[in-house]
């Protein structure tokens, strides 16, 4: 009986083990079913805030917590911070830090391995930070995540009420951190690789948008010297289509000559072989085979010491071709400004000439009788010197700008002209608008066809893209509208663009000298064009006015004096090739001239018509020899002086002392620059009259004479 009863007993125990072995084998199966499932839960998402969340929730989840935390290792040596939290405020996220040896994660930074707190009200290992108490925490576990053997992070969870975590629940937590961090440190891989590639395609599509839309042309060079790309602007000023046309082209078909190729090779090769920046002006071959000026700025792809220059050349190619253009036409402008200057001296010298040659065959037709043999030689030098004087008056109309010389003229003829000459671009549609019966206007050809010019250019710069010029012209009667206007009779012009405008607040300055809304670097004007519109306009004694809507173009209107509508002005000409006769009144008269042969021939000219005469050699002289025959009472009646007086003081100067010694001084200009606005408007500076080199004897005579005797 007892061995049945001990064998029943023994059967029962038998049973207890088999149960107790059933029931560890459900909890394995179970905890790797978890572990499977936790690792297909984390595969899901790659994205970093995804995959801190989902080892939260299936944290809290297997181990029934009501808190978890994500830390992870910083940079800083020894330091964790807050990844991401369940239970916790957001704030903490990014913000929290702890360092190693505090608080419980400290803990685990610096055991590397799971730390658990039953109870926080006997906790003595670490100072509580206030959130336990704030939240009702009593227990805790801190569970190290290591990845490559070394520590990633601590994930941590609490709970509300009093938690003995059992050792399978830690096996599991700790399998879950190690997951955890293969995972994040995956995750945190691809999105960095996701991140680079986002910037590599950003990167690259900041490129092509460089490389397509910069202004300056760009080429690749590989292997032999061949173009394996280049982008549009480059093919825009090499005269192609398209970059396309380019591409696989020998760099031969862009060089002028072969010799050019060859030489280019050579010369620039050793630069870039050394990587110093190469920088060159240089002549391209168009696609018409003609010269294009640029700037090539080169370098090398390898980036090795030396480059394998097959590898790839870059080329940036700027055109200058229209700083070219600017560079060679200021040279012509220098040259011409040179000209100028030689032409005036010359112009200045030939007068004084002239005048010599002039006033002798005067004197020597006034001495002699008209029935002498010697006559007849005298007159045909004395109309070869005034065709002399013609010439030097051109010469100085050539040098400087000068007073208009007006004859009457078909004013519609010279505009239809000098568009014809001046529009040449076919994207621009001229329209005139002439009156039937247009009065002729007064006006000096070559200047008003200079203004017209300028206006016209101003209009075609105006419309890069093509547009309509709308010129009017029609008849003007000056009822005092415009206060600028003295004459009676007008003829109007309006020449009206379709181009960008006039912005409101530079309108009022456009008229300046140098002042412009163009780049000092373009080829499109240093500013003087509308200012010497203005001049041209002005010294006809006329009127210009400008009215613009910014972006809807401009209209400029000008006014020139008109012929009156009954009848052109037919000018009468003095005769000079009568006789010259003595026409004088006896006085006395002080001459001031730099050329002794220019005071000799004023002496013998005026003594021969019966005045005394004195002669000095500049200003000084004169205000002194003034002032001596002042207190003596043997005054002069009048003064001729000359303007231009190099090593001394000028007419002017001499002019203004010699009334500052005697109000009623009576002085005369004298000049061969015609064009000096002394002698246009001599009485504004205190003269009485003027003479006008080269002059004759009658000439003389007539003006001392009328300046002595007026009032």
């Amino acid at each position: 009986m007892d061995r049945v009863e001990k064998l029943e007993g023994k059967n029962k125990q038998l049973q207890e083990q088999v149960l107790e072995l059933q029931q560890r084998q459900e909890k394995h199966h179970l905890l790797f079913r978890q572990i499977a499932d936790f690792s297909s839960i984390l595969g899901v998402s790659i994205e970093l805030s995804e995959v801190y969340h989902n080892c939260l929730k299936l944290f809290k989840d297997l181990l029934a917590l009501d808190f978890t935390t994500l830390f992870l290792v910083t940079e800083s040596p020894g330091t964790l911070m807050i990844h991401d939290t369940l239970g916790f405020s957001r704030e903490m996220v990014g913000t929290f830090t702890v360092c190693r040896g505090v608080g419980l994660p400290g803990i685990v930074l610096e055991s590397e391995r799971i730390e658990v707190v039953d109870d926080f009200q006997t906790e003595k290992r670490f100072s509580i930070p206030d959130v336990i108490p704030q939240n009702n925490i009593t227990s805790a576990i801190a569970v190290p995540m290591m990845h490559n053997g070394k520590l990633f992070g601590v994930i941590i969870g609490h709970t509300c009420t009093k938690k003995i975590f059992s050792g399978d629940e830690k096996s599991l937590a700790q399998i879950l951190g190690n997951q955890s961090a293969t995972t994040i440190k995956n995750a945190t891989h691809i999105q960095s690789l996701r991140v680079s590639e986002q910037k590599l395609v950003q990167r690259t599509n900041e490129f092509e948008t460089i490389f397509s839309n910069s202004m300056a042309g760009i080429m690749l060079l590989k292997g032999g010297r061949v173009l394996a790309r280049c982008n549009q602007r480059l093919a825009d000023f090499m005269g192609y289509a398209t970059p396309e046309e380019l591409q696989g082209a020998d760099m031969r078909q862009f060089h002028l000559t072969e010799e050019r190729f060859q030489e280019f090779g050579v010369r620039y090769y050793e630069a870039l072989i050394s990587k110093e920046p190469l920088t060159v002006e240089y002549q391209l071959c168009k696609k018409d085979g003609e010269p294009l000026w640029c700037v090539l700025s080169g370098k090398a792809i390898d980036t090795k010491s030396p480059p394998d220059l097959k590898k790839g050349v870059v080329w940036v190619v700027e055109d200058i071709s229209q700083r070219k253009q600017m560079e060679e036409q200021l040279l012509e402008s220098q040259k011409l400004q040179s000209i100028e200057i030689l032409t005036g001296g010359l112009a200045h010298d030939f007068n004084n000439i002239i005048t010599a040659i002039l006033g002798n065959i005067s004197l020597g037709m006034a001495s002699i009788d008209q029935e002498n043999p010697a006559y007849p030689y005298l007159l045909p030098a004395k109309e070869a010197s005034l065709r002399a004087k013609e010439l030097t008056q051109k010469l100085q109309q050539f040098s400087k700008e000068t007073a208009p010389v007006c004859s009457v003229a078909s004013l519609d003829e010279i505009i239809i002209e000098t568009v014809d000459s001046v529009v040449t671009d076919s994207t621009i549609c001229v329209e005139y608008r002439f009156s039937e019966d247009l009065w002729r206007a007064k006006i000096d050809d070559e200047q008003i066809r200079k203004a017209l010019t300028h206006l016209l250019e101003n209009s075609q710069q105006a419309m890069p893209d093509g547009g309509s010029i709308y010129i009017s012209c029609s008849n003007f009667p000056n009822n005092g509208e415009i206060a600028a206007l003295k004459a009676e009779y007008f003829v109007q012009v309006k020449i009206t663009d379709t181009g960008l405008g006039i912005p409101e607040e530079i309108i009022d300055n456009i008229f300046d000298p140098y002042f412009t809304t163009k780049n000092r670097d373009s080829n499109q004007g240093s500013g003087l064009g509308l200012a010497t519109v203005h001049s041209v306009i002005k010294r006809h004694k006329g009127f210009i006015s400008v009215a613009s809507v910014e972006n809807s173009g401009t209209t400029f209107t000008f006014y020139l004096v008109a012929s009156p509508p009954e009848g052109e002005i037919v000018e009468t000409v003095v005769d000079e090739e009568e006789s010259p006769s003595v026409v004088s009144k006896k006085g006395r008269v002080l001459v001031m001239d730099d050329e002794e042969s220019i005071r000799d021939i004023i002496a013998q000219m005026l003594t021969l018509g019966g005045y005394e005469v004195v002669l000095v050699g500049n200003g000084e002289e004169a205000i002194q020899l003034y002032g001596e025959r002042l207190n003596t009472g043997k005054q002069f009646d009048v003064a001729i002086l000359d303007l231009n007086i190099p090593n001394g003081m000028g007419g002017v100067d001499t002019a203004r002392e010699l009334t500052l010694l005697h109000k009623k001084s009576k002085v005369i200009a004298s000049s061969g620059d015609n064009a000096d606005p002394v002698m246009e408007k001599f009485a504004e500076y205190g003269f009485a009259g003027v003479i006008n080199k080269p002059f004759d004897f009658t000439d003389l005579l007539r003006t001392v004479a009328s300046v002595v005797s007026a009032s």
